[in-house]
């Protein structure tokens, strides 16, 4: 038995062979190029999260700063209160120019001094001030809470 190929019947197949070879190659590779990320893609985007990341943690600090301050305020607040009930307890009232310490707060200190001195309904009155101040580590002076209080003057 003789076999007989016919020489471009075989170069046909195998021509038409190589040809979808040929496109499910270029399909194949266009297929992982779309699923994939480039090199630059990824560094746009690594870029982007940072700059995101960033950005939170620089509005997470500012807000940390300020809910310190705020609570510094606040307890200012109670304590100028709890001075000024204590002082105007005592026998003396409340110094027109005075300065002590806050124990709680070894950086704080509060003061007193005359704002005014005036006449309200023929009384003699000073106005008083009560400052509570924090010394900050750069030794500025941060003012946390102030008030003024009418004192009458004895006659």
């Amino acid at each position: 038995m003789r076999f007989s190929h016919s020489k471009s019947s075989h170069s046909k197949s195998s021509d038409a062979e190589s040809a979808d070879l040929k496109s499910s190659d270029h399909k194949s590779l266009h297929s992982h190029h779309s699923r994939a990320f480039t090199l630059i893609e990824v560094v746009v985007g690594l870029t982007l999260m940072a700059t995101v990341v960033v950005a939170s943690l620089l509005a997470f600090s500012a807000h940390q700063k300020q809910i310190r301050q705020a609570r510094s305020k606040i307890a200012a607040l109670q304590i100028s209160d709890d001075l000024l009930n204590r002082m105007s307890a005592s026998r003396s009232g409340i110094p027109p120019f005075a300065t002590g310490t806050i124990p709680e707060h070894p950086n704080w200190t509060w003061r007193t001094r005359v704002t005014a001195e005036t006449t309200l309904a023929q009384i003699p009155v000073l106005i008083i001030q009560l400052q509570i101040i924090q010394r900050q580590a750069d030794s500025q002076l941060n003012l946390l809470a102030s008030t003024r209080v009418v004192k009458a003057l004895e006659p």
